[in-house]
């Protein structure tokens, strides 16, 4: 029978859930909202899971890999989740008890990083960095191919990085001056309001940023080549630690493509120490289903 893995993406306003064959191949995929209690949410992803197996009879589950936006301990607990309100849940067991099968657990954008690994921008690669920049920036890091999660779920936080760019701006985390208040997309927009013609607009994307840089504005070139210099020391500080092969950009504000590339390459040539340097930089691949082969890959990636 051919072997199959349930890929699952617990956001907090909805639920991507996609099947996957051992070879990488995406079956079925489908969406469907999160519930805000706990027992529901689990039961719906379990429905589901019965029935995508009834479409492929011939296919065996070994498992699924669930990707939640929180640490995680031991591929299995959540000590906290501020989205979905979770304290202390031990998913794994939640989801295990449902639908019968091995359950492993990581943070979202852990599993991202894993899944590009397995089928996306670093397929082929052991060793990776993701960065996610969108409304804030994320990633995720793979070491020898493996995630690293860390003592407590809190490893690969990329987007926590102290940087000198922005000291005295405060973070969600309740920080200032990390790497999420200068190179996300969030953050792009703020430093633009500070210029004409940023601040009559009466809203503003970063893609408006990037397209008055390309056009010649003076403010919103500085305003991106800030922000890529950020990404490109915060790159080179983890690329100092863990050697990667490859670092890849995701995110909305990664559509920006060389205009954001290019000032992040500079910056971490220039950062980086150099028998660390000789690294692949490219765009990540998976989009949104990232989540999903990551899941797959925490049972065919190993």
């Amino acid at each position: 029978m051919k072997e199959v893995c349930f890929g699952v993406d617990i956001g907090g306003t909805t639920v991507k859930l996609g099947l996957v064959s051992r070879e990488g191949e995406l079956l079925d995929k489908r969406e469907f909202p999160t519930f805000r209690d706990v027992g529901a949410t689990f039961d719906d992803i379990a429905r589901h899971m019965r029935l995508v197996m009834e479409s492929f009879p011939d296919c065996k589950c070994v498992g699924a890999g669930v990707g939640v936006p929180g640490p995680v301990v031991d591929q299995s607990v959540v000590p906290i989740c501020v989205n979905l309100g979770w304290n202390d849940l031990n998913v794994a067991q939640e989801l295990a008890s449902r639908a019968d099968v091995p359950v492993r657990v990581a943070n979202d954008a852990n599993l991202a990083a894993l899944g590009e690994m397995w089928q996306g921008g670093g397929k082929g690669c052991r060793n990776l960095v993701l960065f996610t920049v969108g409304t804030g920036v994320g990633g995720g890091i793979i070491c020898d191919g493996h995630i690293v999660a860390g003592a407590t779920g809190g490893g690969g936080e990329v987007g926590h990085l102290p940087m000198p760019f922005r000291p005295d701006w405060q973070c969600s985390c309740g920080k200032c001056g990390c790497l999420e208040v200068t190179a996300s997309a969030s953050g792009i927009i703020r430093a633009a309001r500070e210029f004409s013609p940023f601040q009559e607009m009466e809203t503003v994307t970063a893609k408006d940023v990037y397209d008055a840089a390309a056009a010649g504005d003076e403010n919103a070139r500085r305003v991106t080549k800030e922000a890529g210099s950020a990404l490109g020391m915060a790159a080179a500080i983890v690329g100092c630690v863990v050697n990667p092969e490859v670092i890849l950009l995701g995110g909305g504000v990664s559509a920006a493509g060389r205009a954001l590339l290019d000032p992040v390459e500079a910056a971490f040539k220039k950062n980086v120490f150099p028998p660390c340097g000789n690294v692949r930089f490219a765009q990540a691949q998976l989009g949104n289903n990232a989540g999903i082969f990551g899941g797959a890959a925490l049972f065919f990636a190993e």
